[in-house]
Order: structure tokens, then sequence, then C-alpha cells
């Protein structure tokens, strides 16, 4: 909850900063992995991506699909071998991410 404009600001601007950081965390892991081969990157979400954090994601060629389903976020693990996982410190390149 905020009380004026200002505080509303910092609030937005605190929030641009965490959603910035998610995905230039996301953008180093596609990096880590995926350097030097000519493998593809896609985030898929339950969530929303905002248009910005898009724009980010495909300037470094990762493909971001956005409110998935429970039940085919599931299907996926099945069908692709990899994981869901819950939050952006949880990414590493020891997690199974699929073929």
């Amino acid at each position: 909850m905020y009380s004026d404009a200002d505080q509303r600001e910092r609030m937005v601007a605190a929030e641009r900063e965490y959603t910035d950081d998610v995905v230039r965390q996301v953008i180093a892991l596609k990096k880590k992995v995926c350097d030097g081969n000519s493998k593809g990157f896609v985030v898929i979400t339950q969530k929303g991506i905002d248009p910005i954090s898009l724009d980010m994601l495909a300037k470094e060629g990762i493909v971001g699909l956005r409110r998935a389903k429970k039940r085919n976020m599931e299907r996926l693990v099945l069908s692709c071998g990899g994981v869901c996982i819950n939050s952006p410190e949880e990414l590493s390149p020891e997690v199974p991410l699929g073929p």
C-alpha cells in the first residue's frame, strides 16, 4: 500500500528493478548452458511476462511463453524431461532443463 504518488513511483521502480534482475538471471543461465551451440532456449511460465521483459528475452534469442496452464506444465515436464522451478534462485546449470 502507498499513501502518495512518490511512494507509488518508488514501488513501481522497485518492481521494475526486481523484474529486470530476474530476466538478467534467465539470460545469464542461457549463456551458461547454451553458449557455443545452436540449441534454443524457451522460458514457460504460468504467470505473465510483461512486454519489456519479453523484449529483453527476445533480444537474447529466448522465447518466453506466458500463462501456461498447470496441466500443460505437467505435460511439458513429462515430455521434455525438465523440471518446474518456483523462483529464479533455483536457476542453475545443474537443474535438468530438458533436451
